[in-house]
């Protein structure tokens, strides 16, 4: 069964939902954080499927049941939000899973909690927090209809350029990074590079056909991958608990 729940920051509900059997010791939970404007709910499917592992996921102040304050939407608030999540829901080491925008906040919060942190999924999108641009909003607007006109302003008033590839030697943990080989991907294979470099335990899956939503056309393919890296995790953990 998944669950609706809260966590409060600054007296700001950041809505999480939660599914999977808390007991399942012997596999690591997920936490998942979505895109620039994307909610809990997006995550909903793969929470079903993943069970019985518990699984998080969060919906950004101002999208989904969270709530929609008139500031508080740059990186560093997107992340505390996301520590908020964290430290109500998870008492030990867990997954993160980011796709697209989610990618930079989930660089940053590894970074943040190395010894919490067992393993890393990066969705097609590099160790970047862009400043966002007219454009952007236009573009959102046109596409986003359940997300409030002044929060998608917002998060482009506070938005500022963070590079993170610096960031990534402050994590230890295995990463899988999932990048579209085809049209429209995010991620560029001298960023694939990048993370590479950066990274020291790094696998880079290329999903060939696929463009910025990795999951198509091949969805089992793709849930294949994180289910693989996932009980690979679970293994190596049991094997640290067992020593």
């Amino acid at each position: 069964m998944i669950r609706d729940e809260w966590a409060v920051r600054e007296g700001v509900r950041i809505h999480y939902l939660e599914g999977g059997e808390r007991e399942a010791a012997d596999r690591i939970p997920l936490m998942y954080i979505p895109g620039a404007l994307g909610s809990a709910e997006n995550f909903r499917s793969e929470m079903e499927k993943l069970a019985p592992r518990r699984t998080l996921a969060v919906s950004w102040r101002g999208t989904g049941k969270s709530d929609a304050p008139e500031t508080g939407y740059s990186l560093e608030d997107q992340v505390k939000d996301a520590e908020a999540v964290m430290e109500k829901a998870l008492k030990g080491r867990f997954c993160l899973m980011a796709y697209s925008m989610g990618v930079p906040r989930a660089i940053e919060l590894a970074a943040r909690h190395p010894r919490r942190v067992a393993g890393l999924i990066l969705i097609d999108y590099p160790a970047r927090y862009p400043a966002l641009s007219e454009t952007w909003v236009e573009r959102v607007l046109s596409s986003y209809q359940n997300v409030p006109e002044r929060v998608v302003r917002a998060i482009q008033r506070e938005s500022r350029e963070v590079l993170l590839w610096d960031r990534l030697r402050d994590i230890s943990c295995p990463v899988l990074v999932l990048r579209g080989g085809g049209e429209g991907s995010l991620l560029k294979e001298a960023d694939a590079a990048l993370f590479r470099e950066r990274l020291s335990r790094v696998e880079i899956a290329v999903l060939p056909k696929a463009g910025h939503d990795v999951w198509n056309p091949d969805y089992d393919r793709f849930f294949r991958t994180v289910v693989s890296f996932l009980e690979e995790r679970d293994r190596e953990d049991g094997n640290h608990r067992a020593r």
